[in-house]
């Protein structure tokens, strides 16, 4: 495989990704919140978000969406 076959690869695998998450999170407002968590922690993994505003920032992800959670939940 060449580089430029291998950068191809790489962009439609991208593209899938990103169709998966958002599929994942459009199935409910928790699902949300969980894409939202996880792409967080990628970002703190990889040394993106200074690593003292992680338990602030899940819990500001949370709490913009429990609203949402909260109605889906009481509509079941």
């Amino acid at each position: 495989m060449d580089l430029n076959s291998f950068k191809a690869l790489l962009m439609k695998i991208d593209e899938e990704t990103k169709t998966a998450h958002q599929n994942y999170a459009n199935q409910s407002a928790a699902h949300k919140v969980a894409i939202q968590i996880m792409q967080f922690e990628k970002e703190l993994y990889y040394g993106d978000i200074a690593q003292a505003r992680h338990i602030k920032k899940i819990k500001d992800i949370i709490e913009i969406n429990a609203e949402d959670i909260v109605n889906e939940i009481d509509q079941t």
